[in-house]
């Protein structure tokens, strides 16, 4: 089912209602980029492959939310299906709640999206709006604000003729009271002069803005008759109807986090990145961390199938991961067939790279591969728990997943080196230089420098004798654990320069001079003699290797 501004108010407690009553939720997300591949290395530990994805993502969009939830019927080992496509776009409703949002887009993956039909238009035009966690909080405050503010009696205002003042204080107080009475809905006064006119509906909109209305018109014997209305209730209720609308597709994420249901996604790290920094904080963490701790509080139980099929047993059965493939291969021997009574998608109705079809897949894979582990003789509890809140991590060497909930040491690869060589290598350089030590994996930097792990981790001792260390060639070759270190020092270094700068920056502004068009000193002079000149590969002796902002 499509969901768009049009159906989703009316829908909502129907999908809060599934939701508490399912087996699992499955999502998938449809986006206006990701990270290109290029930025990632093979090499990344899980720390680094979170910073870049946060800093490369920082401002990418979801479009389109796909929610599919499984309920299981233990009568006939059936499942009940319910499918939800929503669309997202961070709209203006009109009101004073609403605001301007700025997002990135890639070209690339926009152009992937049009190539599977997908429907700008709708998102454009009928997307469910939303709003982060932080903030709701700030526009709530601003909402309660007003209403606050709109309860709060002002002082009367009167005209400068003070033989006017009683008869404005006469009518003011009884409309005071009339505000005061909850039995009454409507209050007519009566008086001759337009100036009590004037200031009475001044008094009125300084007062009440728009909790009273009210109309004028003249009667035979020239009085003027003021009929007033309550509308405070009316008006508070369009207030937060419109609140409501800006929060939009928020309430069904946080309901969905509330839940604590199993949720299931495939290759889902950027997902989840994504759907912590659209729905819940922005920007994510800094700490690494923080972010692994957060994910876990908000969403407790996260399993991602692509993890789940590419580690023992079942590596060995699901020989293609990507989800389409994966589904072909898990529809055959010796997985068995679901049953699902009230299928929302026909066998022949593919739709790869709709949110709801995906998520629906996803819900499919992981239901086969389970009830295959559980044929094994073992409980789903027992399986769960080892795939429980593990997300895949693409393209790594060694590391191919980031544990949300416990701690992961580092991997020491003992068999990976850095390198650094001329820019016209190309990868058969780098397999001839290793030839004698078995298969390698290349990760690249840059177009002068990459890491090479071997898969035989037996033979980087033998490599690290004959490569290491030695001078006069073209490439130079560094234990990985070099590079790393160096790394280290030169991040702990930078992040102490900022602080002098800053603060050196105060003294500067405590003493009003801006040093422009200062000499650089000789301090200064001898550090800029330190930068790095490399031709032909050769490194400077002062600094071992260059510092990739590219790793």
């Amino acid at each position: 089912m499509d969901v768009t501004i049009d159906n989703f108010e009316q829908i909502l407690p129907e999908i809060k209602q599934k939701i508490e009553e399912c087996t699992f939720c499955s999502i998938d997300c449809e986006l206006t980029g990701i990270t290109q591949y290029k930025n990632l290395n093979s090499f990344d530990t899980p720390r680094i492959r979170y910073e870049k994805i946060k800093n490369n993502d920082n401002n990418f969009l979801i479009l389109q939310f796909g929610l599919c939830l499984f309920k299981y019927n233990e009568g006939d080992k059936s499942y009940e299906t319910n499918a939800y496509n929503c669309y997202l776009f961070p709209r203006s409703v009109n009101c004073k709640y609403s605001r301007d949002l700025s997002f990135s887009c890639l070209n690339s993956s926009l152009e992937f999206l049009i190539e599977q039909n997908f429907d700008f238009n709708k998102v454009f035009k009928k997307g469910v709006s939303f709003v982060s966690k932080d903030q709701e909080e700030i526009l709530r405050h601003k909402l309660e604000l007003d209403l606050e503010e709109r309860s709060i009696p002002k002082g009367t205002l009167y005209p400068s003729k003070k033989e006017f003042h009683q008869q404005i204080d006469t009518l003011m107080t009884e409309i005071d009271e009339f505000v005061q009475n909850e039995n009454e809905t409507r209050k007519e006064i009566k008086f001759t002069e337009f100036v009590v006119r004037i200031f009475i509906e001044k008094n009125i909109r300084q007062k009440y803005q728009k909790r009273l209305k009210y109309e004028n018109k003249f009667l035979e014997n020239k009085e003027r008759l003021m009929t007033i209305t309550k509308v405070d209730s009316l008006d508070i209720k369009s207030d937060l109807d419109d609140f409501e609308k800006e929060i939009g597709f928020s309430r069904l994420i946080w309901f969905l986090s509330q839940s604590q249901k199993l949720i299931i996604g495939h290759n889902m790290m950027t997902d989840v990145m994504q759907i912590l920094r659209q729905f819940f904080t922005s920007p994510l963490p800094e700490n690494f961390e923080d972010f692994k701790s957060m994910t876990n509080s908000l969403f407790p139980k996260i399993l991602d199938t692509k993890y789940m099929a590419s580690v023992p047993p079942l590596k060995e059965l699901v020989t293609n991961t990507t989800l389409g493939d994966m589904d072909k291969i898990l529809s055959k021997d010796p997985f068995p067939t679901i049953k699902i009574e009230n299928d929302v998608y026909s066998v022949n109705d593919e739709k790869l790279h709709e949110a709801g079809y995906d998520a629906y897949l996803t819900g499919c894979c992981y239901a086969r591969m389970m009830h295959y582990l559980e044929s094994l003789k073992g409980s789903r509890s027992t399986f769960e728990e080892f795939y429980i809140n593990r997300l895949y991590l693409m393209k790594s060497f060694d590391t191919i997943y980031i544990d949300l909930k416990n701690f992961q040491e580092e991997p020491k690869r003992d068999n990976v080196f850095y390198l650094e060589f001329p820019s016209s290598w190309e990868t058969q350089d780098l397999y001839d230089l290793f030839s004698a030590y078995g298969p390698i994996f290349i990760g690249w930097i840059n177009d002068r420098s990459a890491f090479v792990g071997l898969q035989n981790a037996d033979n980087a001792k033998k490599a690290a004798g004959q490569l290491v260390g030695v001078s006069g060639r073209e490439y130079k070759v560094y234990f990985y654990s070099t590079f790393i270190n160096q790394k280290n020092k030169s991040a702990l270094g930078e992040k102490k320069e900022n602080g002098k700068n800053k603060q050196i920056d105060k003294r500067k502004r405590n003493k009003g001079g801006t040093n422009q068009g200062a000499e650089t000193t000789s301090d200064e002079s001898s550090e800029l003699k330190k930068v790095k000149t490399e031709e032909n590969g050769s490194v400077n002796i002062e600094k071992p290797f260059e510092q990739n902002a590219d790793w």
